[in-house]
């Protein structure tokens, strides 16, 4: 074997042994990209549920009384915090505004299982 061919596949096998690590870093992880969902206000949160379930990304049967709970309480339904809501918009403490829609779809399920839960948290 010649010194080029030596070469080419000594570069070929580090080549290959680094495409495999390149691939496994490219994605950050599912956390990360969601926000903290543990102050949102219950407008918001009745809000976000309306929009969840209207695009059936979350069960309809779960949110129902939930969601009813939410939006008998006072001013709740004429919020703009709601009406971010009812857009799919998850309005974060922080200021930052994260919009169910424009995330993947696999990160928009994961957002409404987690406002339900938060929202089964708020005093009736």
């Amino acid at each position: 074997m010649s010194v080029s061919h030596m070469i080419a596949a000594s570069l070929m096998a580090t080549l290959c042994a680094w495409q495999p690590a390149r691939a496994q870093m490219s994605a950050p992880p599912i956390p990360s990209a969601l926000p903290n969902i543990s102050s949102i206000s219950a407008a918001n949160a009745a809000g976000i549920l309306r929009y969840c379930v209207s695009k059936q990304l979350v069960s309809s049967t779960s949110a129902d009384l939930v969601l009813k709970s939410l939006t008998a309480k006072r001013n709740v339904a004429n919020s703009p915090d709601y009406s971010a809501g009812q857009q799919g918009r998850i309005l974060a403490t922080d200021g930052k505004v994260f919009s169910i829609p424009a995330a993947p779809s696999y990160l928009q399920s994961q957002a409404c299982d987690q406002v339900l839960t938060r929202a089964r948290q708020f005093p009736d």
